[in-house]
């Protein structure tokens, strides 16, 4: 026992030695008097230009402590990295023997980092090459995080009185866009740092964003929050925490703006698990609120809700500084709102399921991003949405106006319409279905797509609507993958009500009846020009009955005949519509001309067939109309001889797109010297066969006349 406590009093005596020596050697030995040796050091070890303009001042036990003053920093022919005002920190020995790291106050005061990258990709943080201690300095670099991270296993417990950064900045320069970025004002303090206990932390800073000296934004943040760290088991969690973010000014913000965060966060990194609870963004009048979940970090997959308040777009849009649609009508885009259980799989942002507010209509479904694919998913359903709402208002034209607007320029617009880019760029899977849709005063039933879209190549696999009473498809593609841009439709109509649609689209109501019709056609370009001239395909038209209206073609027709043969016409009996039926025809189109040969439909008491081309490029027609008079049904109409029964009246239509109409179609006369001919021959044939039917009646009797007149005039 003796020996036991003879040791002890030696080891104690050892440590008062030390002590005392220590405490000597601090008070005999001033630092400030070794400042050229810490710079030789520093710049032979590593590679650093020390700048020591004010005092260093040090303590070794209880507490290792160092405190610099006015410290500048570079590497050797490159601009000065940064500077140093003051900074302090002291650890308690004692403690840190025990496996605690103890501190009082850290203080960085004034430090300014400049940091500049030339134009040939240089900087000046980087050394120009390594420092003869590099090697050794990496080694014992990597010791000493293998002693951290020893020590963090042993269980290393921290106690630090408090934290202050004051008045910090950082600059980066970039000589080679000639931009420069500025953090200011950068403020951070804390209260007593220990682990397991919740510390308060608030941190400000101010940034700047210069293009050619001209500034494009200026900003302000703040935060504030309780951190709960756990280094043991790499968990940090903040409470309470509330951020604001202020723009103040520059080049695209038109006035101050100002944001708001609130959360509470738990970051446990080694289960790769981040958990954001209370969630709360306010960039008025838009208030985002939810909560999200985040795993698995190199496959991120993320959970949660998040849903918005009901807010006006066009406010919002002011707000950030962007021109807010116009609309037809003033309350469109004034009442939005969304909602989303978010989820998926992982590398996979999934909004299922998702609900879309758009002022009266409602929109629900599902959306999903993927992050290594960049595909866009979306699936959705709505009610009635009136799409005329959300159009520009209708503006006055003078007639000079609508005039120079109606197509008075004889050419086909060159403009690229259908940017190539932007359809390449585009990756997207998407399904949507209304209950009804308006637009351009057109009521759609129904309507639904499928759209998909991926490296170039768009198809739209299904088109489908109601519309005047009929059934409306299509299915499309675009190919962007190389020029020129490629475009192919199928458009499918069954039973459309063709009064109804011309009496809506073009204010005209001169056709009635039920329409079919299908097309095949493709196209190429980027610009309406080039779409007329590439312009190829078929199509068939059908009406099996329909209405003629204004147009009186019996009346036209007898009126006609009339006049230039001088036949009866009782007009009164004319009908005021004409009714037609079993109308047909064929198309084909080839490079923008448009043919047509079999055009065939009934009228009352006529047939109608037509045969001709249109030529698009060159914005011309040519085409003939033929009525030929069918049967004795004019007798009902008007009592036309039917001795006229089969004679076509020509009508050819021949010009250009611009001519005047009046000149454009003029009745083909030469079918007028035909009837009147014919008419001629009957009344000659009638004359000189009476007369010849007197005379064998004389000689041959009655019986034997009327057989010879048989065989001569087929009656």
């Amino acid at each position: 026992m003796k020996a036991i406590k003879l040791i002890f009093a030696l080891l104690l005596g050892l440590l008062l030695l030390i002590g005392v020596a220590l405490a000597a050697l601090t008070t005999l030995i001033d630092p400030n008097d070794y400042k050229n040796e810490i710079r030789n050091a520093a710049l032979e070890q590593a590679g650093i230009e020390l700048k020591i303009d004010g005092d260093i001042g040090w303590s070794f036990y209880p507490w290792l402590a160092l405190e610099l003053n006015q410290i500048g920093v570079s590497y050797p022919n490159k601009p000065a990295l940064g500077q140093l005002n003051r900074a302090e920190v002291s650890v308690s020995i004692p403690a840190l023997i025990g496996g605690e790291l103890q501190m009082n106050r850290l203080l960085v005061d004034g430090l300014a980092l400049e940091l500049v990258q030339d134009r040939q990709g240089g900087n000046n943080w980087t050394p120009t090459s390594p420092a003869a201690g590099g090697e050794a300095q990496d080694q014992t670099s990597g010791e000493s995080d293998s002693a951290a991270s020893s020590s963090r296993e042993k269980g290393l417990s921290i106690d630090i009185e408090a934290i202050e950064i004051r008045n910090a900045a950082l600059t980066f320069t970039d000589q080679a866009n000639n931009s420069r970025i500025e953090l200011s004002d950068l403020n951070l303090t804390s209260g007593r740092i220990s682990e397991g206990e919740a510390f308060p932390l608030e941190l400000g800073a101010s940034l700047r964003q210069f293009t050619a000296e001209q500034l494009q934004l200026h900003s302000r943040a703040t935060l504030e929050t309780q951190v709960t760290l756990d280094l043991a088991g790499n968990r940090y969690q903040l409470s309470g925490l509330t951020s604001t973010l202020e723009l103040i000014e520059g080049a695209s913000i038109p006035a101050a703006l100002k944001f708001g965060l609130a959360a509470d966060l738990d970051a446990r990194l080694n289960e790769q698990q981040v958990d954001i609870r209370q969630l709360k963004i306010d960039a008025d009048p838009l208030t985002l609120s939810g909560e999200l979940s985040l795993s698995s970090f190199s496959q991120p997959q993320l959970s949660g809700q998040l849903s918005s308040n009901t807010f006006n777009l066009k406010q919002l849009l002011t707000t950030l500084g962007q021109a807010a649609p116009e609309t037809s009508d003033k309350n469109a885009l004034t009442a939005l709102a969304f909602s989303a259980t978010l989820g998926g799989p992982a590398g996979t942002v999934q909004l299922k399921p998702l609900s879309l507010q758009l002022d009266d209509t409602q929109f629900n479904g599902e959306a999903s991003f993927g992050l290594d694919s960049q595909q866009i998913g979306l699936k959705l359903k709505g009610n009635a949405l009136d799409a005329d709402r959300y159009l520009p208002p209708a503006t006055e034209t003078t007639p000079s106006q609508a005039q120079a607007g109606s197509g008075s320029s004889k050419g086909w617009p060159k403009d690229e319409i259908i940017p190539m880019e932007p359809l390449r760029a585009l990756n997207l899977n998407a399904e949507l279905d209304l209950e009804s849709l308006k637009i351009n005063g057109i009521q759609l039933g129904k309507p639904g797509l499928t759209l998909a879209a991926s490296n170039g190549l768009i198809k739209l696999t299904r088109f489908n609507t109601s519309a005047f009473e009929g059934q409306i498809s299509t299915t499309a593609q675009l190919d962007a993958r190389k020029a020129p841009l490629r475009i192919s439709l199928a458009p499918r109509v069954t039973g459309l009500q063709l009064g109804n649609a011309l009496k809506t689209l073009a204010d005209t109501d001169v056709v009635a009846g039920k329409l079919d019709s299908r097309a095949d056609i493709s196209m190429s370009g980027q610009s309406i020009h080039a779409w007329v001239n590439s312009l190829n395909g078929s199509a068939n038209v059908q009406m099996a009955e329909g209405l003629l209206k204004g147009i009186d073609a019996a009346q036209s027709m007898c009126q006609g005949i009339n006049n230039l043969s001088a036949l009866w016409i009782n007009a009164e009996q004319v009908d005021k519509t004409t009714p037609f039926a079993d109308l047909g025809a064929n198309f084909n189109m080839r490079n923008g001309v448009v043919s047509n040969n079999d055009l065939t439909a009934r009228l009352d008491a006529m047939t109608v067939a037509g045969r001709g081309n249109v030529n698009l490029p060159q914005q011309a027609l040519d085409y003939r109309v033929g009525l030929t008079l069918e049967g004795n049904l004019f007798n009902e109409s008007c009592s036309v001889n039917n001795r006229l029964e089969g004679v076509e009246v020509p009508v050819n239509c021949k010009g250009g797109f611009y001519d005047e109409p009046a000149k454009l179609c003029r009745l083909d006369t030469s079918f007028i010297s035909n009837i009147i001919k014919a008419e001629a021959k009957r009344k000659v044939e009638e004359k000189v066969g009476s007369q010849v039917e007197e005379k064998l009646k004389e000689k041959l009797g009655e019986e034997g006349a009327g057989q010879v007149l048989k065989g001569l005039f087929g009656r």
